[in-house]
């Protein structure tokens, strides 16, 4: 005869259902987050601020809002960073703030690429050299408190 009150199934290994022990956190593991960047604040300062403050590197995946002045470069080009004081909308907004490995700020890398919308519809993009947020800017952000370098050598 079988006894239904008993399971012959058995649980793998770990914690005992309702414990209260829960993984730590590993502080090389990559964590999410949104950060909001409260308007008339230089984003591209209040990242590298954050990051600096906080001794993580973090990759900025994309950003929304309204933006009200920004500085653009464009990689390889001789001309002068052009610069919008109007309305403009995030279309996309990624980038890199990278801690040194010794953990100085002044060796730090960082690269910040935008495209934006403008009133008349034409997109703008480049390199953002600054950016002052119109309205709260939302950015979805990854970041490392313990990020590991490697060199990449190539042989020809």
């Amino acid at each position: 005869m079988e006894n239904l009150g008993e399971s012959s199934v058995r649980r793998s290994g770990g914690s005992p259902l309702g414990s209260k022990n829960k993984p730590k956190d590993n502080p090389s593991t990559t964590n999410k987050v949104v950060l909001v960047v409260p308007p008339g604040i230089n984003i591209i300062q209040w990242v590298e601020g954050f990051a600096q403050d906080n001794g993580v590197s973090l990759a900025i995946l994309t950003g929304s809002g309204a933006i009200s002045e920004v500085a653009l470069k464009h990689k390889g080009s001789q001309l002068q960073s052009q610069e919008f004081k109007e309305q403009l909308n995030l279309v996309s907004f990624s980038g890199a703030y990278i801690l040194s490995p010794s953990g100085g700020g002044s060796s730090s890398t960082k690269i910040f690429n935008t495209s934006l919308v403008r009133d008349n519809y034409s997109v703008v993009s480049g390199s953002a050299l600054h950016m002052v947020a119109l309205c709260p800017v939302l950015l979805s952000v990854f970041f490392l408190s313990d990020p590991k370098f490697y060199k990449i050598t190539t042989t020809d």
